[in-house]
């Protein structure tokens, strides 16, 4: 029983000795970074063009290229979409009547 007891822990420093080895060898040889050539990670929110400017009527943060725009005097509204900018010239109105 003593024997048995004596191999499994034996086998088990056996085997976390090579995980260890085994993660140092594929640090060791793995291709290096070359310098100037690292790219940023990709992510699906990264798309930036030109100035942002905020919905008035949702809040949200929008290119001011991209967005749906409305010039009222010398002030210039950007909207996330369509049915945002109608909701802002229905609620403008009914504020005038």
């Amino acid at each position: 029983m003593g024997s048995l007891l004596s191999y499994l822990v034996e086998l088990i420093f056996l085997l976390v000795v090579g995980k260890l080895l085994g993660g140092a060898v594929r640090t060791f040889f793995a291709p290096s970074p070359v310098r100037g050539s690292a790219r940023p990670p990709q992510t699906a929110n990264r798309v930036r063009i030109g100035k942002t400017a905020r919905d008035p009527v949702c809040g949200m943060f929008v290119s001011t290229e991209l967005s749906h725009s409305l010039v009222r005097g010398s002030e210039t509204l950007h909207f996330c979409s369509h049915e945002c900018l109608e909701r802002y010239q229905k609620e403008t109105a009914n504020a005038s009547v």
